[in-house]
């Protein structure tokens, strides 16, 4: 009767374990069909995200590539630019001197030597620098004993009588000898004009 008993109690258990087996089974395997499951949507996400990943890189790269190419046209342009600003100060500053000149002249002519119209001395420095670009005497070869300072000086002087001003040949002591210029007032300040070269220099005052 006990080994009956045994027996009967020793099978329930080994039914009901295997049951109870059959049941995990059953819930791992289902576990792990839903991990492979999430498993498969993760790759096809990834997979997604990473050709987005990819497209962006080229997208990235193309617009590096405009960036730069832009950004040569920026450098270009702006030279460009200051290119052009530079011509148009250089044509407004002669546009400028020009009608300066033109002022110029047109009050210099009213006083141009003539019947009853005395020489007159240089109004500026500004004038004599206008007056000496306009005289050709300087374009003159020198040639020593033929054509030397005294021919330029004389030549000089003949040239600003004959456009109404006042100019003087002077004779300067040098440590070689003696050089002949011309010479000029502007108010009360006298200049020297080296009539070979253009260039004059201030002197001194005349009360």
């Amino acid at each position: 009767m006990k080994k009956t008993i045994v027996i009967s109690v020793l099978g329930a258990s080994l039914v009901g374990g295997g049951v109870f087996g059959g049941i995990q089974y059953a819930d791992v395997k289902q576990e792990l069909q839903q991990i492979q499951t999430s498993y498969t949507e993760l790759s096809y996400k990834y997979e997604q995200l990473n050709s987005k990943y990819d497209h962006l890189g080229q997208q990235c790269d193309y617009l590096s590539h405009q960036y730069e190419d832009l950004e040569h046209q920026y450098v270009a342009l702006e030279y460009q630019y200051q290119v052009m600003s530079k011509k148009g100060a250089e044509e407004e500053d002669a546009i400028a001197d020009l009608q300066w000149q033109i002022a110029y002249w047109k009050d210099a002519y009213k006083t141009k030597p003539g019947p009853g119209r005395p020489l007159r001395e240089f109004r500026s420095e500004e004038e004599l620098v206008l007056w000496l670009s306009q005289d050709d005497t300087d374009s003159n070869r020198y040639i020593p004993n033929q054509f030397d300072c005294e021919d330029f000086a004389r030549m000089l002087q003949a040239h600003a009588y004959d456009d109404g001003y006042v100019m003087s040949v002077t004779l300067v002591a040098r440590d070689n000898g003696y050089h002949l210029k011309n010479g000029c007032f502007i108010g009360n300040k006298f200049y020297y004009i080296d009539p070979q070269t253009d260039r004059f220099w201030f002197w001194g005052y005349f009360d």
